[in-house]
Order: structure tokens, then sequence, then C-alpha cells
């Protein structure tokens, strides 16, 4: 079976949460969550929390290309909000990009 790369990314960015900041930033991401979701290209976006650590956040992000991706990144970066996203962490955040093996 010969295995090709499928044209959409997943984005996985996991973020550490000051403990002290968990309710704004999570009041944050939920208020933009539906500008995320409708950002051109998206095709899901939901952010995950660890249940044995909250201050563990997961941006589980499914795109129809890269390129998508990486306007939104653009984009979002160009509007503050990267930077905004950023007070509210302990370090930076650790991105993940994957793709789906379809036969």
């Amino acid at each position: 079976m010969q295995r090709t790369k499928a044209r959409g990314v997943v984005m996985l960015a996991q973020l550490t949460v000051k403990t002290e900041r968990l309710e704004a930033f999570l009041d944050y991401t939920l208020e933009n969550l539906a500008v995320s979701r409708a950002f051109p290209g998206n095709l899901q976006f939901d952010i995950l929390v660890d249940a044995a650590a909250p201050e563990t956040v997961c941006f589980y992000e499914v795109w129809e290309t890269p390129e998508a991706q990486q306007a939104y990144m653009a984009w979002r970066t160009q509007a503050g909000d990267l930077t905004k996203l950023l007070s509210f962490l302990v370090g930076a955040p650790r991105f993940t990009a994957l793709h789906a093996l379809a036969g």
C-alpha cells in the first residue's frame, strides 16, 4: 500500500498557563474561539484542558492547508493577539505540526 501525505495539517499548541492567570486566560481564549473557527481554511479549533493539570492547555487545530494555518498565525501576530496570549503563559508554547497519512 502506498502512503501519501494528506493535504491538510493538524497543529497542536501546548501551553502552560500561569496558575494565577488561568481563569482570565480561559475567558480570553473562549471569547476568541468563534473568531479562530471562522478564519478561512480552519476546519476545527478546540481548546483542551488537562484534567489532572488544568494549567496545561492544548489548542487542537485542523487546517485545510499549511498556508491557511500560517496566514492565521500571521494575522493573530499582526493583531497583537499572540503577544497578549503569551502574557498568560509560563513560557513559550510548544507547537507540533502533524499530517494524516492517506492510503
